[in-house]
């Protein structure tokens, strides 16, 4: 298996004396034992995760009264090597936030959720430090049929990630009583549209908007982030797309229920954060021009239901008002077409983020006639929008 470049060399302390002390307080057992030494694994292929190093293993123990047993594990690790992913990633609190949503926050969604009778899944918190090593420690729950996957290609395997983000969404509500890498990744993006564009007879008429653009995307997109005032905000998941999905398949290879995982950028904001990460990450763009409506309706009625069942009694954002703030944000999705969009034509274990995130690369979707007909119908959209001036 092709191993992420920073996962080649494990740090010295991730080691059999750390696991033991992990089981110890894990088991609350300070007499537990490891049965053997734990070999690491790769967490991850590369090109699947950005904002940690990741390993997994097996830890074999025994406690003082009981038989062996084991748990599989899946650790995510601040960067410590330096270089450009260290860097962004210093001075964040990435690593703290998800620590309190996995051990304060998804435990009292899924207590709430089960009182009504709703099922909520995420990897059960095996361990979490900050110092002197920043980890997270999650069961590892491929073993138990959750699998990450491609984009979703039909709108009925879809339902379950929708129904899991407006789980989400909804529980938030009720329990509520940085764009540091983002600059040179967007002038190398917006560059390369423009190269694109100009050389693509049928872009003349959108070079200028798109031109117009460029210097604003950030602000507005930046903008687009802020908690809403026409609409009832939520903890959004931030990074929810394909790769943050863990699905178990039917025997038939179909979706059968989705999980979300990582949780590092979470943030108290307009529900739509969400909602473009669905539309625009997540399926397959067929699916998104074909069922574009039924999934924000299915969202929606979800999610209504969910916060009258939950005992919701505050005023709830119309399917109406819900529409109009996605256009309202339309920043968002024009964001993802403009820096995300080409990298579905490339192999992602090909992809170099420090290089994408710096500015640097070049664009991997130049010669697809499906990039180009894309590109074309949703920039003259977002033209007629008025999410890019003439």
């Amino acid at each position: 298996m092709e191993v992420p470049r920073d996962e080649n060399n494990s740090p010295v302390w991730l080691n059999d004396d750390f696991f033991l002390q992990v089981i110890r307080e894990f088991t609350h057992d300070p007499n537990a034992r490891l049965c053997h030494g734990c070999k690491l694994r790769p967490g991850t292929k590369p090109g699947e995760h950005f904002a940690s190093v990741m390993y997994r293993t097996t830890i074999h123990y025994r406690c003082q009264q009981g038989k062996e047993a084991s748990v599989d594990v899946i650790m995510k690790i601040k960067p410590y090597q330096p270089g450009l992913k260290k860097d962004v990633l210093e001075e964040g609190d990435l690593f703290l936030r998800e620590i309190r949503i996995y051990s304060q926050v998804l435990p009292e969604m899924k207590r709430r959720l089960e009182e009504i009778g709703e099922t909520f899944n995420y990897p059960r918190l095996i361990y979490a430090s900050e110092k002197p090593h920043t980890i997270l420690i999650l069961e590892d729950v491929s073993a138990k049929g959750w699998q990450t996957g491609g984009y979703i290609t039909s709108f009925e395997e879809v339902v379950p990630a929708i129904k899991a983000i407006a789980k989400f969404h909804a529980s938030s509500v009720v329990m509520e009583q940085d764009f540091k890498a983002l600059d040179g990744m967007l002038k190398k993006s917006f560059n390369d549209l423009l190269d694109f564009m100009r050389s693509t007879e049928e872009f003349a008429q959108l070079v200028l908007p798109v031109q117009k653009l460029q210097g604003k995307l950030l602000h507005h997109l930046i903008e687009s982030y802020r908690p809403s005032s026409e609409c009832l905000n939520v903890l959004v998941h931030g990074d929810f797309h394909s790769k943050n999905l863990l699905h178990q398949q039917r025997p038939n290879g179909e979706v059968q229920d989705t999980m979300l995982i990582d949780y590092q950028i979470c943030s108290w904001t307009t529900p739509v954060v969400d909602l473009y990460y669905l539309l625009d990450t997540i399926v397959d763009q067929s699916v998104k021009e074909q069922h574009r409506d039924a999934m924000v309706y299915l969202y929606y009625e979800e999610f209504r239901r969910l916060l009258h069942q939950l005992g919701w009694l505050g005023r709830v954002t119309s399917l109406q008002e819900l529409h109009i703030e996605l256009l309202r944000k339309g920043a968002i999705e024009l964001f993802h077409y403009v820096a995300l969009y080409p990298y579905r034509f490339v192999d992602r274990s090909k992809i170099d983020f420090e290089a994408l995130l710096s500015g640097k690369g070049s664009n991997p979707a130049a010669s697809s006639p499906v990039y180009r007909r894309v590109m074309r119908e949703v920039l003259t959209k977002f033209l007629h929008q008025g999410v890019m001036e003439p």
